[in-house]
């Protein structure tokens, strides 16, 4: 049963409390149903129009912890720099389940300006997955072509995120934006920074309450509402985990990226996964899985911090990492003590890769 306004509330205000503050799937076999938000003229709102979780969630959002790996090309193919998107383990499992953030940790600790700023490029990124209606009186999305279901699916960047969120610790608002009767519309309108790039500072939620119209709650009735947990990533297995770390260190040490090794697991936008019978004829002490959705990224990670904990000594694989980012710099690494923020409330990926790739870039 989904939460009140007042126990949502308490629940952020409890996870504020607690020091969190950083920043920053699988796939819908339905691409179609995620609606590109960036794809709008600036100045124009887009109106939006949550809807509640139809699975078991406090929330009506769904929180996702990804990270990046870059690489200087794609071994045997193109050799421009190429991303590989893959999830972050802590969304699931403790502290330091993730064989990236392991490590990245022991740079963060150090004394390094070089290897503080390398980490902030391998730390997770967040990104917020809703169900909305395109309420009326909205612009039009460049290039979208509605599926017969008008309830989509949009992902947001962390900024973004908190514009939906500020309405929620208004004490003057009574009811969940979702409210089918009292329930009010957002508005995501695009505009340009000092840079040229695209930003969303403007958007903001209408200042009156609107109930549901008549096509909205008739397609709520015949479709009903998305589960987000059917669009989340699916949890790594050992052998994922394993290619991550391996993704992961040949990232930092500047090397292509190697489909023969990683593209059964996680790979590039326009890396094809292996076939069934390239598959079969691995060898057996590399398990073989099926192809994992690569997960949707999206805006550079907000100031990373991380959570006052004892420091585990570097693995090997760490302090080779360490080793060869300080004879890169020059630097000695020296312990340090940082903070570090506890995830805020987590809440399949969408579309395609090339769809997430955009997002990335807005």
């Amino acid at each position: 049963m989904a939460l009140t306004m007042a126990e949502i509330r308490a629940r952020l205000q409890a996870q504020e409390a607690k020091g969190k503050g950083e920043g920053g799937g699988g796939f819908s076999n339905e691409p179609q149903a995620f609606l590109a938000h960036w794809n709008i003229p600036e100045g124009v709102p887009l109106n939006l129009r949550f809807l509640p979780d139809g699975g078991n969630n406090d929330f009506f959002w769904k929180e996702i912890d990804r990270i990046n790996l870059s690489f200087s090309g794609i071994k045997g193919g193109e050799q421009k720099p190429v991303k590989v998107v893959v999830p972050c383990n802590e969304m699931w499992g403790p502290i330091n389940s993730c064989p990236v953030l392991k490590e990245v940790r022991e740079w963060y600790k150090s004394k390094d300006p070089t290897l503080e700023e390398r980490a902030q490029k391998y730390w997770k990124k967040k990104s917020y997955l809703f169900q909305v209606f395109v309420a009326p009186d909205s612009c039009e999305v460049e290039g979208d072509k509605a599926p017969e279901n008008p309830i989509r699916r949009v992902m947001f960047n962390k900024p973004l995120f908190n514009k939906v969120k500020s309405i929620l610790m208004n004490p003057k608002i009574p009811e969940l934006p979702t409210h089918f009767e009292r329930g009010r519309d957002f508005a995501i309108i695009k505009g340009k920074n000092g840079g040229g790039f695209a930003e969303y500072d403007q958007s903001q939620w209408d200042m009156y309450e609107r109930p549901l119209n008549e096509a909205e709650q008739a397609a709520i009735a015949k479709y009903g509402l998305f589960d987000l947990n059917e669009f989340m990533p699916k949890q790594p297995t050992e052998a994922e985990l394993q290619a991550i770390a391996e993704m992961f260190e040949a990232s930092v040490n500047g090397e292509q990226y190697d489909p023969a090794r990683w593209a059964q697991f996680y790979r590039p936008n326009g890396v094809q996964a292996p076939s069934r019978e390239s598959q079969a004829q691995a060898p057996a002490s590399a398990p073989v899985q099926a192809p994992v959705q690569t997960a949707a990224p999206v805006e550079q990670p907000v100031a990373q911090q991380v959570v006052q904990e004892a420091a585990p000594a570097p693995t090997g694989n760490a302090m080779s990492a360490l080793a060869a980012l300080q004879r890169s710099t020059g630097a000695a690494a020296q312990p340090q003590t940082l903070t570090e923020s506890a995830p805020t409330p987590t809440a399949k990926s969408i579309g395609t890769q090339g769809l997430l790739n955009q997002l990335l870039k807005k």
